[in-house]
């Protein structure tokens, strides 16, 4: 078993036959996006038809788990009672890198809330929820010279 950041209380996830691939991926410790083999355009969550192209035609393609926080909130009201003494906590939305301007909502954790800043690097680590059920979420990931943010300066405030 993994960490865990969140009670066992914490309602989950719906599969169905458009997500059932991304939820056995993860699974594995595996982040996938969703990518349409006729236009190349990445998607999630994912679903039956390409929002592009219309096409009905995809794939499973790898992320790195990487990518850079877009936007944030700090939740300060548990919405279950066993969340009471989580709080606060944040929910990001993660531009994947590699994933083609694919972003993911999920869970920023071990970092303070006042910590996070929209550009921030961050990386995937997976609570494992049961045998066969990972969820993606994502803490703060060291910056490099190479990371698109160190680059070029971005991810200041929007």
């Amino acid at each position: 078993m993994t960490e865990r950041w969140f009670p066992d209380e914490m309602p989950m996830p719906a599969a169905n036959a458009e997500t059932m691939g991304w939820w056995e991926a993860a699974a594995d410790h595996r982040l996938v996006v969703q990518r349409c083999t006729d236009c190349g355009a990445t998607r999630h969550p994912p679903g039956p038809v390409c929002p592009r192209c219309r096409s009905a035609s995809s794939e499973w393609s790898a992320t790195p788990g990487t990518g850079t926080v877009y936007t944030y909130t700090v939740v300060r009201q548990a919405f279950i009672p066993s969340l009471q003494d989580k709080l606060p906590y944040v929910v990001v939305v993660v531009e994947l890198d590699g994933g083609n301007g694919t972003r993911i909502v999920s869970n920023l954790v071990d970092v303070e809330p006042e910590e996070v800043t929209v550009g921030m690097p961050v990386e995937v680590v997976w609570e494992d929820m049961g045998p066969e059920l990972a969820v993606p979420r994502f803490r703060s990931a060291p910056t490099t010279a190479t990371s698109p943010t160190a680059a070029t300066g971005a991810g200041g405030p929007r």
